[in-house]
């Protein structure tokens, strides 16, 4: 007889399941302060903020372009828009965070959202300085928040390796060393 009750509520969280890497323990390393990671490899089940147990792990996209790119900008916004769309290169990992830099990271989202309501309200009070104002703010706190609510920054990212920055020293103590001379 099976003494399993479907009705029954769960007495703990279910730990999630071990990963399987096709190219077993060469998925990710260290190099000084940077996480070197083979596209489409997933990352430890810790936070990349803190290297405390990841609470959520996602799968998200990261996107590289050389930074002489912004050059384009000077030219036209639109014409750097346009390339960096057409010549970034992807790369997706499964990625963690815990609780607490899960929670900053909605905060900018939320601030990055909120950015228009100055923007807003400066144009409903129609005046030079209110205007003026009202566009400050909204790129400060665009940017602010655009900024904070990044999980890891880009520093390249090839066919072979995407390197990033912005990861927790804890986290990248428990990888192993980078065996290959890195370009």
């Amino acid at each position: 007889m099976n003494d399993d009750n479907p009705y029954a509520a769960p007495q703990s969280s279910p730990q999630p399941p071990p990963l399987q890497h096709a190219h077993g323990d060469d998925r990710c390393w260290r190099d000084g302060a940077e996480l070197l990671v083979r596209p489409g490899a997933d990352l430890p089940r810790s936070c990349v903020k803190c290297g405390d147990p990841a609470s959520e792990y996602r799968s998200r996209t990261f996107y590289w372009h050389s930074p002489w790119l912004y050059l384009l900008i000077l030219l036209h916004m639109v014409v750097y828009l346009i390339v960096a769309l057409i010549v970034r290169k992807p790369a997706s990992h499964q990625v963690g965070l815990c609780a607490r830099h899960q929670g900053q990271r909605r905060n900018f989202i939320l601030m990055a959202w909120l950015s228009l309501v100055p923007l807003i309200g400066g144009f409903m009070f129609e005046r030079g300085g209110m205007i003026l104002l009202g566009v400050l703010l909204f790129l400060v706190m665009l940017f602010w928040g655009l900024l904070g609510m990044r999980v890891l920054k880009p520093k390249k990212i090839t066919p072979e390796l995407a390197v990033y920055a912005g990861v927790s020293p804890r986290l990248l103590a428990s990888l192993p060393r980078y065996p290959h001379r890195r370009d």
